[in-house]
Protein backbone atom coordinates (compact mmCIF):
# COMPACT_ATOMS: atom_id res chain seq x y z
CA UNK A 1 0.00 0.00 0.00
CA UNK A 2 1.47 3.50 -0.99
CA UNK A 3 1.12 6.38 0.79
CA UNK A 4 -0.60 9.94 0.01
CA UNK A 5 1.95 12.79 -0.41
CA UNK A 6 0.34 14.61 3.41
CA UNK A 7 0.89 11.26 4.41
CA UNK A 8 4.55 10.73 3.78
CA UNK A 9 5.26 14.31 4.05
CA UNK A 10 3.93 13.97 7.92
CA UNK A 11 5.97 10.45 8.02
CA UNK A 12 9.23 12.58 7.09
CA UNK A 13 8.17 15.27 9.76
CA UNK A 14 7.96 12.62 12.73
CA UNK A 15 10.95 11.18 11.82
CA UNK A 16 12.62 14.13 11.41
CA UNK A 17 11.30 15.87 14.80
CA UNK A 18 12.35 12.00 16.56
CA UNK A 19 15.74 13.03 14.34
CA UNK A 20 16.05 16.01 16.24
CA UNK A 21 15.26 15.39 19.60
CA UNK A 22 18.09 12.81 19.44
CA UNK A 23 20.17 15.06 18.26
CA UNK A 24 19.38 17.68 20.92
CA UNK A 25 20.32 14.68 23.40
CA UNK A 26 23.73 14.03 21.79
CA UNK A 27 24.31 17.63 21.70
CA UNK A 28 23.85 18.22 25.91
CA UNK A 29 25.60 14.58 26.79
CA UNK A 30 28.58 15.48 24.85
CA UNK A 31 28.34 19.31 26.58
CA UNK A 32 28.09 17.35 29.74
CA UNK A 33 30.89 14.95 29.29
CA UNK A 34 33.21 17.90 28.18
CA UNK A 35 33.59 16.15 24.81
CA UNK A 36 34.17 19.30 22.87
CA UNK A 37 34.71 16.73 19.24
CA UNK A 38 31.56 15.44 20.02
CA UNK A 39 29.60 18.10 20.82
CA UNK A 40 31.11 20.04 18.09
CA UNK A 41 30.34 17.23 15.78
CA UNK A 42 26.14 18.16 16.42
CA UNK A 43 26.82 21.06 13.96
CA UNK A 44 26.71 20.99 10.38
CA UNK A 45 30.40 20.73 8.97
CA UNK A 46 30.98 23.97 7.36
CA UNK A 47 28.83 27.47 8.25
CA UNK A 48 27.53 26.76 11.22
CA UNK A 49 27.33 29.09 14.11
CA UNK A 50 26.67 29.12 17.68
CA UNK A 51 25.51 32.57 19.43
CA UNK A 52 25.54 32.51 23.25
CA UNK A 53 24.27 35.65 24.76
CA UNK A 54 24.45 37.92 21.68
CA UNK A 55 28.11 36.38 21.34
CA UNK A 56 28.70 34.96 17.55
CA UNK A 57 31.01 31.90 17.57
CA UNK A 58 31.84 30.84 13.77
CA UNK A 59 35.01 29.11 15.50
CA UNK A 60 32.49 26.18 17.12
CA UNK A 61 35.36 24.97 19.50
CA UNK A 62 36.07 28.55 20.86
CA UNK A 63 32.32 28.72 21.93
CA UNK A 64 32.53 25.25 23.89
CA UNK A 65 32.36 25.63 27.54
CA UNK A 66 31.06 22.52 29.20
CA UNK A 67 32.20 19.53 31.35
CA UNK A 68 33.61 20.75 34.56
CA UNK A 69 30.94 18.88 36.31
CA UNK A 70 27.98 21.41 34.60
CA UNK A 71 24.54 18.97 33.32
CA UNK A 72 22.90 20.05 30.57
CA UNK A 73 18.80 19.69 30.30
CA UNK A 74 16.74 20.51 27.13
CA UNK A 75 13.26 20.56 27.68
CA UNK A 76 9.79 21.60 26.24
CA UNK A 77 11.06 21.31 22.32
CA UNK A 78 8.91 22.71 19.51
CA UNK A 79 10.14 21.62 16.50
CA UNK A 80 8.95 22.11 12.89
CA UNK A 81 10.64 20.30 10.00
CA UNK A 82 9.94 21.61 6.38
CA UNK A 83 12.01 18.96 4.02
CA UNK A 84 15.77 19.18 4.39
CA UNK A 85 15.74 22.36 7.18
CA UNK A 86 13.44 22.78 10.35
CA UNK A 87 13.54 25.35 13.58
CA UNK A 88 13.61 24.24 17.59
CA UNK A 89 13.02 25.96 20.15
CA UNK A 90 13.82 24.35 23.88
CA UNK A 91 14.25 25.80 27.08
CA UNK A 92 18.07 25.15 28.54
CA UNK A 93 18.69 24.49 31.90
CA UNK A 94 22.36 24.26 33.34
CA UNK A 95 22.87 22.35 36.94
CA UNK A 96 26.27 22.14 38.91
CA UNK A 97 27.03 19.21 40.50
CA UNK A 98 29.42 19.61 43.30
CA UNK A 99 32.20 17.47 45.15
CA UNK A 100 29.63 15.74 47.52
CA UNK A 101 27.34 15.27 44.39
CA UNK A 102 24.77 18.26 45.57
CA UNK A 103 23.31 19.35 42.13
CA UNK A 104 21.94 22.95 41.78
CA UNK A 105 20.21 24.69 39.23
CA UNK A 106 22.51 27.15 37.76
CA UNK A 107 20.60 28.77 34.98
CA UNK A 108 17.95 28.28 32.23
CA UNK A 109 17.89 29.57 28.76
CA UNK A 110 16.21 29.82 25.65
CA UNK A 111 17.46 27.81 22.41
CA UNK A 112 16.80 29.08 19.72
CA UNK A 113 18.53 26.44 16.35
CA UNK A 114 18.16 26.62 12.99
CA UNK A 115 18.24 22.68 11.71
CA UNK A 116 19.62 20.95 8.26
CA UNK A 117 19.21 17.64 6.68
CA UNK A 118 22.47 16.69 4.79
CA UNK A 119 24.59 13.24 4.37
CA UNK A 120 22.08 11.28 5.97
CA UNK A 121 21.40 13.02 9.27
CA UNK A 122 20.46 16.36 11.06
CA UNK A 123 22.83 18.54 11.94
CA UNK A 124 22.26 22.11 14.16
CA UNK A 125 23.30 24.75 11.33
CA UNK A 126 22.75 27.55 14.06
CA UNK A 127 22.40 27.95 17.30
CA UNK A 128 21.39 31.28 19.62
CA UNK A 129 21.23 30.44 23.20
CA UNK A 130 19.94 33.67 25.12
CA UNK A 131 20.64 32.71 29.30
CA UNK A 132 17.54 34.19 31.55
CA UNK A 133 18.64 37.02 33.98
CA UNK A 134 18.37 35.90 37.77
CA UNK A 135 18.86 38.46 40.26
CA UNK A 136 21.66 38.17 42.36
CA UNK A 137 20.84 36.20 45.60
CA UNK A 138 17.80 33.85 43.90
CA UNK A 139 17.62 30.78 46.35
CA UNK A 140 17.65 28.47 43.01
CA UNK A 141 21.26 30.37 42.14
CA UNK A 142 22.82 29.43 45.80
Amino acid sequence: MSMTYQQQYMLDAVRGRAAILDLTARHNRCYSDGDRDGWVATFRHSGARFVRDGKVFTDLRAAFDGGAQQRLVTVDHEISVDGINASQRCIGLLFAVDDAGLTTLRATGVYRDQLVYERGSWYFASRELRWDSVPTGHPLMM
